[in-house]
């Protein structure tokens, strides 16, 4: 899924391969499809004062079975994962996720795994839309290696990421030949298991190369990020070319240079909104320091990403705690 910060014109999961399952403003119509969902779980709704909507959308590919979430409506939802392992991909907003005790703040752009018997509990941004897809054969937990919950960097994780996206088009659309997509996505993750269940090994040259590329890439933005710099000049900064540094970014996080800088911007501004000693500054000075133009278009980019307004960040502080672990986004995954 070569993630894009704006959505797209034309929604590619409209299509009839995805039945319409519950579309409701009721609370508690939404906590009873729930319950028949996850099983054991509890669901609070935090903003009582902001509206909430609900809507999902069930389809199957093969042998895997997906969910299309769309709604507004800060939530907590507590709950245990039952025996099938999940790839959450959020597509509009953020979600916080607590797993066994441990914070995993999932993005646009990101994925994020859940293992039977896991322990849950998760807070949603206002606005929201992703894709639960259950995973029919369970994915153990790795002993060689640390488990990796959040999928966001390096080519085996952005593999993953592309495979689900395109399972769930086809599924929503069922062109002809629609299973290859379940196919492909199994394989991703097999390569990706194979590779969590091997020993710790030296890290090949040219993976260290490209990660590292887009590690210092990445630095040297986030010190400028109030400057308005070229591609050219980011590659001269670190001493590629234009085309190999935009090969790196595509390789380990699924999007450009310049959509990565746009990205640290709209974190820096959140990290400014959330700043009490910022609250007298108006939000248009706030997106100037953190290096975006104030305009509606800068607004409508930050509510996609954040599933909020600048002002409702401001106003509501959501997602408490996610400033710690907002830059897990590059790893030493290749």
């Amino acid at each position: 899924m070569r993630s894009s910060l704006r959505p797209a014109l034309r929604h590619p999961l409209q299509g009839k391969g995805l039945s319409l399952q519950l579309d409701t403003d009721d609370f508690s119509c939404w906590e009873a499809a729930a319950a028949s969902t996850l099983g054991h779980h509890r669901s609070d709704l935090l903003a009582t004062d902001q509206p909430f909507q609900a809507r999902f959308r069930i389809g199957q590919l093969g042998a895997y079975t997906l969910l299309h979430l769309k709604g507004q409506g800060r939530m907590r939802l507590s709950r245990e994962q039952r025996q099938h392992s999940v790839l959450w991909l959020p597509l509009r907003g953020m979600t916080l996720e607590t797993i066994n005790g441990e914070p995993w703040l999932a993005e646009p752009g990101t994925g994020l795994l859940l293992f039977p018997g896991d322990d849950l509990l998760g807070e949603t941004s206002q606005e929201l839309e992703g894709l639960s897809i259950l995973i029919p054969e369970a994915l153990p937990h790795c002993q060689a290696r640390p488990v990796q919950r959040l999928l966001s960097a390096g080519p085996l994780q952005q593999n993953i990421l592309t495979r689900a996206w395109q399972l769930a088009v086809a599924a929503a659309e069922q062109p002809p030949g629609a299973g290859h997509a379940a196919d492909q996505l199994t394989e991703a993750l097999r390569a990706w298991r194979r590779w969590q269940e091997q020993p710790v090994q030296r890290e090949r040259i040219t993976c260290r190369r490209r990660r590292d590329t887009v590690q210092w890439a990445r630095e040297w933005m986030a010190t400028r990020l109030q400057e308005r710099f070229t591609l050219e000049e980011l590659s001269r900064a670190v001493g590629v070319s234009p085309r190999q540094l935009q090969y790196s970014f595509l390789q380990e996080l699924g999007r450009s240079p310049l959509a990565e800088a746009k990205r640290l911007r709209m974190q820096r501004l959140r990290t400014l909104l959330l700043d009490p000693s910022q609250h007298h500054r108006p939000i248009a000075e706030l997106m100037a320091a953190a290096g975006l133009i104030a305009s509606g278009a800068s607004s409508a980019d930050y509510r996609h990403w954040c599933g909020e307004s600048p002002r409702q960040t401001r106003r509501n502080g959501q997602i408490r705690g996610a400033s710690l672990v907002l830059d897990r986004t590059v790893g030493t995954h290749c």
